[in-house]
């Protein structure tokens, strides 16, 4: 204090230091904004994830899973992340437009990875190697007319089609056999002759016996184009055919009484075009049984020699045009014989005529 002032001056607190304003290079960063965070993280985000993850999205979650592990030597590394990339891309997840599953291909070089593994699961995709087929010379195979007159279908090999069964599967009749096969047809000369025809278009030769030959001897013709596969002789005639299982024969009685057995391979049909009592006897001795629609008289009498069920014996008498009924054994079934454009236009419609 000095001597001479006066009044006294009071002292005065320290001087305390005042805080100086930082440069704002050396000041502390706040908490960056939200943007500023996520534009920052993808700065720093491998080169290679950028295709898939792009700015972090809600509904796109597996961004923050691509990134590759951290590598343990260079090669595994590598390997590591071209795996990572293959099964993100073929994740459902990822909103990319995935076409339909395709046949996965063969595995490229390098080490195998979950495609080979695929692969294995689906073996089914994968393209078969089949045995090489040898070329065929079409120049080199000629035959003349009349060795392909000769080629011709065996009917023991294949059923004679009969028609469809009320499910619409079709139904074949096993004719021609090393033993020989009796059949009784109840109908008219319509049904006589659509069996005839059917048989001789599947290659067998037919014999009939019938006091009504026109009704016959164009069949052959019109079926076949030839006039050799069918013999009209007289009833009660010998028959001088040989049978065999590539040439059968079809035995067709359009007469009242059958004075011949059959043979191996030969197949006879008893045609009734009414059944009588004089008649009904020789039914029930048939290996096979068909039928169209019957007349009450008729229902009654095969009834009680087939011993048929009331309900079967009604539905014979409701069957329509184009059906027959089949009896073999203890079974019954009912066709739709469905004739061709051809059948209709040389046989004609339908019916118990």
């Amino acid at each position: 204090m000095n001597a001479g002032q006066y009044p006294p001056s009071r002292p005065q607190p320290p001087a305390q230091a005042m805080p100086r304003p930082m440069p704002p290079a050396q000041a502390q960063p706040g908490p960056p904004p939200a943007q500023q965070q996520q534009h920052q993280q993808h700065q720093h985000m491998p080169p290679g994830q950028a295709v898939l993850g792009a700015p972090a999205m809600p509904q796109a979650p597996a961004v923050v899973n691509v990134a590759a592990p951290a590598p343990q030597t260079q090669q595994a590394g590598t390997a590591e992340a071209a795996t990572a990339t293959t099964v993100e891309v073929a994740r459902p997840a990822l909103a990319v437009g995935v076409p339909t599953p395709m046949p996965p291909q063969p595995p490229g070089p390098g080490p195998a990875g979950p495609a080979a593994g695929a692969a294995r699961e689906h073996r089914d995709w994968r393209t078969r190697r089949h045995r090489s087929i040898p070329r065929l010379r079409i120049g080199a195979h000629h035959a003349s007319d009349a060795a392909l007159e000769l080629l011709q279908v065996s009917a023991s090999s294949v059923g004679l089609p009969l028609g469809r069964d009320q499910n619409g599967f079709p139904v074949a009749l096993t004719l021609f056999r090393p033993e020989p096969v009796s059949v009784s047809l109840i109908g008219g000369a319509w049904a006589a002759r659509l069996m005839a025809y059917r048989a001789l278009r599947a290659g067998a030769r037919l014999l009939v016996f019938s006091q009504h030959p026109a009704d016959w001897v164009q069949l052959g013709q019109s079926a076949t184009g030839r006039t050799d596969r069918v013999a009209v002789v007289a009833p009660g005639s010998p028959p001088a055919v040989t049978a065999s299982a590539d040439a059968p024969v079809l035995c067709l009685h359009d007469a009242p009484q059958s004075q011949s057995e059959p043979e191996a391979w030969q197949t006879r049909v008893l045609l009734h075009r009414r059944l009588t009592p004089e008649r009904v006897g020789a039914v029930p001795g048939s290996d096979l049984v068909l039928m169209q629609r019957l007349t009450p008289n008729e229902a009654s009498l095969l009834a009680p020699a087939l011993r048929l069920a009331q309900r079967t014996t009604q539905q014979l008498q409701m069957l329509r045009d184009d059906m027959l009924a089949v009896l073999a054994g203890e079974t019954n079934h009912y066709v739709w014989v469905d004739p061709a454009p051809a059948e209709r236009a040389r046989l004609g419609r339908p019916g118990r005529y």
